[in-house]
């Protein structure tokens, strides 16, 4: 069944929004530049390597379709200026407590809030999906949820407006994509590093076998850089299929 999707431009974005689609990443490989979806529920949201990703209504869904121009700045890591995004939102509203995890996920403390998946189906552009934990339960669909995931309605009296909280992120991702075009990736990397809460022992899966060492943050490329007794490392993302703290 063809989804009913209501169309209106806001603020220099075209906004398509629907009660439910299967996957808002998936609707947004038909869009253009400063397109961006919203579902109120999805059916079949993904994470990175496709893991699941739960989804009911309640929580904020987005895809927002931005252009890779110039195209040789470092946009394979906008997902952490996403995060960065997503991150100074919840510290505005009151969560000290919110911090990024390398590559994608933003947490609270150490339950996972909000995922983001950036997904690249054209040469011009690329795909950032957020999905951010509102109103919804995590856990109503997977019990095992309870124990890593949270919501902005756990950690708050009251959750704010999701329209509200959707105007706000695309108004980060506007600023932030300026950002990286005129200064690039490097001139950001010390404000996303300021937002790990604090370096920690992590374990990496990667193409190359697994291994354990000390997070440091990333580098102006927006890769991955982790001390060992070898000395310090660079991982890029695509390298790495698990990061687990410990």
């Amino acid at each position: 069944m063809t989804p009913v999707v209501h169309t209106r431009e806001w603020r220099g974005w075209t906004l398509h929004e629907c009660a439910e689609l299967g996957s808002t990443n998936d609707y947004a490989r038909d869009l253009g530049p400063w397109e961006a979806v919203r579902a109120k529920r999805q059916t079949g949201a993904r994470g990175r390597h496709g893991r699941k990703w739960e989804s009911g209504e309640g929580g904020l869904w987005i895809s927002a379709v931005l252009p890779l121009d110039p195209p040789q700045a470092a946009w394979n890591a906008f997902p952490l200026v996403a995060g960065l995004a997503v991150v100074s939102l919840l510290r505005g509203l009151g969560l000290p407590g919110a911090r990024l995890r390398w590559p994608n996920d933003v947490l609270i403390g150490s339950k996972k809030i909000c995922g983001i998946l950036m997904e690249k189906f054209a040469s011009d552009r690329v795909i950032v999906g957020i999905g951010l934990n509102v109103s919804n339960n995590p856990a109503a669909d997977d019990t095992l949820l309870a124990a890593i995931a949270t919501s902005l309605g756990s950690e708050l009296p009251l959750a704010p407006p999701l329209d509200e909280l959707y105007e706000d992120l695309l108004i980060a991702l506007r600023i932030l994509h300026a950002r990286i075009a005129e200064e690039g990736l490097a001139a950001l990397a010390e404000e996303i590093n300021a937002h790990w809460g604090g370096t920690r022992e992590v374990e990496l899966t990667t193409a190359a076998g697994p291994m354990r060492g000390h997070f440091l943050g990333i580098d102006g490329k927006g890769d991955l850089l982790v001390r060992s007794p070898e000395g310090i490392g660079t991982h890029t993302a695509a390298h790495v299929q698990l990061l687990r703290e410990v």
